[in-house]
Parts: C-alpha cells; sequence; structure tokens
C-alpha cells in the first residue's frame, strides 16, 4: 500500500512538472521569434566594405599601410669575387707518435687497477692526440705510465700492498 501511494505521488508530480515545462517551453519559442521579427525589421543590410579597408572594434574602418616587401634582396648584389681561392685545410704530414708505453697493445695483468690505468692510459694517448698543446694532459699520462710500471701490469700484476705504494700521491 505504501507504494502505489509513492507511485501516485510520483505520477502527480511528473504530470505538474512536465505542464510546467511545456508552458515554459511555449514561452520561450513566442518571446524567440518575437524578438527574431523585431531584429529582422529593425536591423539595416550591412553595408559593404570597400577593398583595402578593415573595420575595427567598433565598426570604424581603418586603412591598411600599402604592401612592401619584407626583404629588400636582389640577386644581382649578390655576386661571388673568384679571385678569393678556396680554403684548404693543412695536409698533416707526419704521423703522431706512438706511446713509449705497450698499455694499450700487449697483456695486462688480471687485475682491476691495471685494467683501470689500461683504459686511461689509452684515453689520455687519444685525447693528446685531438690536443696537443696540454700540459695537464701529458703530466697525468706520465704518472699513469709511471704507475703502470711499478704495478708490472704487463707481467703478473701488483703484490698486495704495492698498489697503495705505486699510487701517485699529488
Amino acid at each position: 500500500m505504501t507504494y502505489s501511494k509513492g507511485y501516485l505521488c510520483l505520477i502527480i508530480c511528473a504530470f505538474f512538472s512536465s505542464a510546467t515545462q511545456a508552458s515554459d517551453l511555449s514561452t520561450l519559442t513566442k518571446a524567440k521569434t518575437q524578438t527574431g521579427t523585431q531584429t529582422k525589421t529593425s536591423s539595416t543590410p550591412p553595408k559593404p566594405i570597400p577593398m583595402g579597408m578593415v573595420l575595427d572594434h567598433q565598426g570604424q574602418p581603418i586603412s591598411l599601410p600599402p604592401e612592401q616587401g619584407s626583404l629588400n634582396f636582389s640577386s644581382t648584389d649578390m655576386l661571388r669575387n673568384e679571385s678569393i681561392a678556396p680554403y684548404n685545410k693543412p695536409q698533416i704530414t707526419g704521423k703522431p707518435e706512438p706511446t713509449k708505453l705497450s698499455a694499450s697493445s700487449g697483456k695486462t695483468a688480471n687485475d682491476p687497477s691495471c685494467r683501470w690505468l689500461g683504459n686511461r692510459i689509452k684515453q689520455l694517448s687519444n685525447q693528446l692526440k685531438h690536443h696537443d698543446q696540454a700540459a695537464y694532459l701529458q703530466t697525468e699520462l706520465s704518472h699513469r705510465e709511471t704507475e703502470w710500471q711499478c704495478m708490472d701490469c704487463e707481467g703478473e700484476g701488483p703484490s698486495q700492498g704495492q698498489q697503495a705504494e705505486c699510487q701517485y700521491r699529488r
């Protein structure tokens, strides 16, 4: 029984709301048609804008500046001077001197310090090929080569405690 009262209330509410919505819709459509006819009769057709004119936000005409090129360039101005010879890179005549160390070639001891030293010496040698005036690279390379020889990295590798003796101290 309570369900039937609830359904009845729901149906009544739906009926009244649809009737209200229908009356609102008819009012809106009438108002819209009335304003549409008023604007059609009261507004005059827009005036055509003359060529080369633009209107601002208030409808006032703004004249456009005359057209001009953005780059003043003439191909006849840029003539190549053939008397100037093209640039040629200087040729490298001699080979770079090989390093006195055989860290990059030959056998390296199975020790992490020796492997690191060998790789560092290779890296420094490559950097010296490109920057032959870098004295700091040459200094480090000579220190690493002395470590390499002291630790006997070409042979058996460093003995216990020998790494601390051979390490370069600044």
